[in-house]
C-alpha cells in the first residue's frame, strides 16, 4: 500500500486552457498568456489542510487491509504447521475457510480505494473549482483568448516573455480570497476540460493483490 501524491493528484485536475475562452475577433490581436499550476497549487489557502485530511483517512484504510492480511498469514501459517494432522476432509474445508479469507482481504481492499479515490475527489474539488474560476477570471478581465500550463506535460512550451507569466497575480487572488466559507465552492464556474495527466499520477491500489498466496 502506497501513499497517493497529492499534488500529482490535484494538479491532473487543473484546466490550463478555460472552456470559456472566446475567439478573438477578426482581425485582431491573438492575445495568450501562461501559469504555472504547481506553484499555484502549493500557494493556493486550503490545499496543506486538504492534502492532511487524506494523509489522516488514508492511515485509516492502510490499518484496516494490513490487519485482514495479518490474519491471513497467521491463519495460512498455522494451517502449514497443522495440516499433516488433519484427515483429507478437514484439509479441504480448511483451505476453503482459507480461500474466503483471501478473497475478503481482496474485496475490501478494492472497497477502500475506490473509496480513496472519492474522498481525494472530494477534498481538491474545491480546490480546482476555486483556481479555475480565478483563473477564468483573470482570462476575461485581461481579454486574454488562451492561457497555457508552462509545466503540463507535453504543453510543448520551450520558452516565453516572462511578463506574460501570470502565476503572481492568480496566487496574490487566491491568498486574498482566503479560505472559502463551507459550501461557497458550490457556485463557482463550472469546471473546465481537465489538461493532461502527468505521467507520475497513476493511482496505486490501497493494496497490490496477494502473491498468488494459496495453502
Amino acid at each position: 500500500m502506497k501513499r497517493v501524491s497529492w499534488a500529482a493528484v490535484v494538479l491532473s485536475a487543473l484546466a490550463v486552457v478555460p472552456a470559456a475562452a472566446q475567439q478573438p475577433s477578426l482581425g485582431g490581436p491573438l492575445r495568450l498568456a501562461y501559469i504555472n499550476s504547481q506553484m499555484i497549487l502549493a500557494n493556493t489557502p486550503g490545499r496543506a489542510d486538504a492534502e492532511s485530511a487524506f494523509a489522516r483517512e488514508m492511515v485509516g484504510a492502510r490499518t484496516e487491509v494490513e490487519r485482514m492480511r495479518a490474519q491471513l498469514d497467521s491463519a495460512v501459517a498455522t494451517y502449514n504447521r497443522t495440516q499433516v494432522a488433519m484427515t483429507p476432509a478437514a484439509r479441504q474445508t480448511r483451505e476453503g475457510e482459507l480461500r474466503q479469507m483471501d478473497q475478503r482481504l481482496r474485496e475490501r481492499a478494492s472497497e477502500l480505494d475506490q473509496s480513496m479515490q472519492q474522498r481525494e475527489q472530494e477534498l481538491s474539488a474545491p480546490l480546482m473549482r476555486r483556481i479555475n474560476a480565478v483563473i477564468e477570471g483573470i482570462r476575461a478581465e485581461m481579454n486574454i483568448s488562451m492561457i497555457f500550463d508552462a509545466t503540463a506535460q507535453g504543453g510543448g512550451l520551450v520558452t516565453a516573455d516572462p511578463a506574460l507569466d501570470l502565476t503572481p497575480v492568480v496566487i496574490q487572488r487566491l491568498r486574498a480570497a482566503g479560505l472559502p466559507a463551507p459550501g461557497a465552492d458550490s457556485t463557482a464556474a463550472p469546471r473546465p476540460t481537465p489538461a493532461a495527466t502527468p505521467a507520475d499520477t497513476t493511482r496505486r491500489p490501497v493494496t497490490p493483490p496477494l502473491r498468488g498466496r494459496r495453502p
